[in-house]
């Protein structure tokens, strides 16, 4: 999964076509909520892929659009535009980024996870957008009525998220696949999958 700042990049970017987003704090809220299923869960992801609209490991727009038809609320799109930039992230570093995966097939997550929480912090630490998007965060109301997860659990997830980009770094190994040119590479194509989903969610409703 991408991490949390380059989920609020992404959603910052996509803002950028919807005003109506841009300083709303609960639609950056709802842009780094599904991941709250590991206030309940932990370590076990098992039902990441559920809580993720089934946009986990794969695109899976019209799920997207089912979850927007019933629930529209600011939180409901930054929840939406956070599960298909994941169902992005995946199949891409394992197209682009061979080395990043063992020789069983799977994930590196030594490297993995270097990679990702250096570029992260890296990441907040040169955009003050980023910054100010984390100080918007802090007045976010949680919903209480979410299908999936509850409310808690959001409301856990945004404090430890919080302390932790406050904090220091916890990786510090230089950084071998998942740079900030892949990841601005990332988040500027992962904006199309996610307007045309919402273009299409228009027109359903027009």
């Amino acid at each position: 999964m991408a991490l949390t700042m380059v989920h609020l990049a992404v959603a910052d970017l996509w803002a950028e076509r919807h005003p109506e987003y841009r300083e709303s704090p609960e639609f950056f809220y709802g842009a780094i909520s599904p991941d709250a299923v590991h206030v309940r869960d932990g370590s076990d992801k098992s039902h990441k892929n559920e809580v993720h609209l089934n946009n986990w490991i794969s695109p899976h727009p019209d799920d997207v659009i089912r979850y927007w038809l019933e629930r529209s609320e600011p939180f409901d799109i930054g929840y939406g535009v956070h599960v298909l930039a994941d169902g992005q992230w995946v199949p891409r570093y394992k197209r682009t980024l061979p080395g990043i995966m063992r020789p069983d097939g799977l994930l590196n997550t030594d490297i993995y996870y270097n990679d990702t929480f250096v570029t992260d912090f890296r990441l907040l630490a040169t955009r003050p957008r980023l910054q100010a998007i984390l100080a918007l965060l802090e007045n976010a109301q949680t919903p209480q009525d979410h299908p999936l997860l509850e409310g808690y659990m959001f409301s856990q997830w945004r404090k430890d998220l919080l302390e932790a980009y406050r904090g220091e770094c916890p990786r510090h190994e230089p950084v071998q696949f998942i740079d900030e040119a892949y990841v601005e590479a990332f988040i500027s194509d992962s904006i199309p999958l996610i307007e045309d989903t919402y273009q299409k969610l228009i027109k359903l409703r027009a």
